[in-house]
């Protein structure tokens, strides 16, 4: 059994406790025979529950642990049909007893298979809640700055957080028609985590619509690394309604947690821009908007106090809000706005006028004020909705 199965004895300590619970079984299966009882209602050893509730622990596969039993039959049968054979030359009752064993061995084997498939799927469950719930408490520890010790948190977490990280949340504002959040959500970080060449990933629940993650490796993750999931012509292929948010790369328990937190405040960036915002949002992106809209009732007040009339939403005024915004980003060149929007100099010209009318001063007065409320104009919509709906602070520290 170890030559077939040399996962299974990994070292002299568990060739002994297999050892013991072979024993066990196979005392078993010859009281069970002595006393013609019923193969079907067999409950297994405590040695070989035991067994079955470490391969948990060990993190073994359920196949890997069934084969054990496949083999154990396998050379059962093959020593009681040598016996049968032996003890008697009479074909007829060979037939009948080599029938007999073969039925007996596959009920019993079909009994206990399923007796130590519960005990495993028992105590997967069990060990999965407790590393969940492990790996919850660890991360709310490091998230809240408790957690300074890098090899204890990457033990709880495990994960590696003397690495280098990115942070990423990946969420959808409503659930699928067939329920199913988890599998798109999974698929769009498994696709980023590939687009950013990531080694590691760790990924934990945020909510009933959103999850977090954190990629990692062994050198540092570039500027170009995040940029290139952003790139037009190369788009990563998201599922239907699934949105990222991305912080920035950092190093190490510091990093960890202050990476996360960017990617927490560029999904607040992205949430209240919707249906306009961008598949993968950027902290460095929205960086000022996350800074500016922290408190969300004071962030409107401040937008529709300096834009007035600018902060409409019709296309007219968009239109309008747009050439600004990049006039005064392009350091008010005609030209260069003209090139980046696709449009006449003149009409750039025309349409700073206009803002200029509907702002009621010139556009040179107050520009960083300007250039703030600009930034957080497409966000209005989001900040106006009900308070309850940007909750997300909330549920993160829910889900955590």
């Amino acid at each position: 059994m170890q030559a077939e199965c040399p996962e299974l004895y990994p070292d002299a300590q568990t060739v002994e406790e297999n050892l013991v619970s072979t024993e066990a079984s196979i005392r078993q299966l010859a009281a069970i025979m002595e006393r013609a009882k019923d193969p079907r209602q067999v409950e297994l050893p405590p040695s070989t529950l035991a067994m079955a509730r470490s391969g948990v622990q060990r993190q073994i596969p359920s196949a890997k642990l069934m084969r054990f039993y496949r083999l154990g039959q396998e050379h059962v049968w093959q020593w009681m049909f040598a016996h049968i054979t032996a003890c008697s030359c009479d074909t007829s009752e060979q037939t009948t007893a080599i029938e007999l064993a073969t039925g007996w061995l596959f009920a019993y084997t079909d009994a206990a298979m399923q007796r130590a498939e519960q005990a495993y799927e028992t105590e997967r469950e069990a060990w999965l809640r407790g590393a969940a719930a492990t790996r919850a408490a660890a991360l709310q520890a490091i998230l809240a700055g408790h957690e300074r010790d890098h090899q204890r948190a990457s033990t709880r977490l495990r994960y590696n957080v003397n690495r280098h990280h990115v942070g990423a949340v990946a969420w959808t504002e409503s659930a699928p028609q067939n329920g199913d959040v988890q599998s798109p959500l999974s698929t769009a970080l498994t696709a980023l985590a590939q687009s950013i060449t990531a080694e590691t990933t760790l990924i934990h629940p945020l909510g009933s619509l959103a999850v977090g993650a954190w990629f990692s490796r062994g050198y540092a993750f570039t500027a170009d690394d995040i940029e290139a999931a952003q790139r037009a012509d190369r788009p990563l292929d998201l599922p239907r309604g699934v949105r990222i948010a991305v912080g920035e790369p950092a190093w190490g328990l510091d990093g960890f947690r202050s990476t996360h937190i960017e990617a927490t405040h560029a999904r607040r960036v992205a949430s209240l821009t919707v249906p306009h915002a961008d598949t993968i949002t950027r902290y460095r992106s929205v960086a000022v908007v996350a800074l500016a809209t922290a408190d969300p009732e004071h962030a409107l007040a401040f937008v529709t106090g300096v834009l007035g009339s600018l902060a409409d939403n019709d296309d007219t005024t968009r239109r309008i809000t747009m050439t600004l915004s990049a006039y005064l980003e392009d350091n008010r060149s005609r030209n260069r706005v003209a090139d980046r929007l696709s449009i006449h100099p003149n009409t750039v010209s025309y349409r700073v006028r206009q803002a200029e009318e509907l702002l009621g001063r010139s556009v040179d007065i107050d520009t960083l004020d300007l250039r703030v409320a600009l930034a957080m104009l497409p966000t209005l919509p989001g900040l106006a909705r009900p308070r309850e709906s940007r909750s997300y602070g909330q549920v993160q520290s829910r889900a955590l």
